[in-house]
C-alpha cells in the first residue's frame, strides 16, 4: 500500500513540475493548475466537489496504469511522462511550421 501511494504521490509531483500549460498559440499563459481546474469542475459551477476532484485524479491514474493492474509501476510513469514529451514536442514543431507559414504569408503580400 505504501509502495502505490508513493508511486501516485510521486506521479502528481512530476505533473506538477509542469507549471504552464501552453495556450493555442503556444505561449505559456495559462497556470495548468486553472486549466486542471476546469477538465475537473464537470458542471462548470465555478467549484471543485470532492466527487469531481476523486473522478479526475481516478481517470488520471487509469490512463497511467496501462496494463490496468490497478498499479502504477515506474516503467508506467516514465511512458507517460514520455508520451507527454512527445506530444508537448509535436504541438511546437506543428506552431513553429504556422508560425512560419504566417511569416511567409506577411512578407509575400
Amino acid at each position: 500500500m505504501k509502495t502505490i501511494l508513493k508511486l501516485v504521490l510521486g506521479a502528481c509531483l512530476l505533473l506538477s513540475f509542469s507549471v504552464f500549460a501552453h495556450d493555442k498559440d503556444g505561449h505559456g499563459k495559462k497556470l495548468m493548475a486553472v486549466d486542471n481546474f476546469q477538465k475537473m469542475d464537470a458542471d462548470s459551477d465555478k467549484k471543485v466537489s470532492k466527487e469531481e476532484w476523486l473522478k479526475f485524479h481516478d481517470t488520471m491514474f487509469a490512463d497511467m496504469d496501462k496494463d490496468g493492474d490497478g498499479m502504477i509501476s515506474l516503467e508506467e510513469l516514465k511512458g507517460k511522462q514520455m508520451e507527454k514529451r512527445d506530444k508537448m514536442k509535436e504541438k511546437a514543431k506543428e506552431n513553429q511550421k504556422q508560425g512560419k507559414k504566417k511569416n511567409q504569408t506577411t512578407t509575400t503580400e
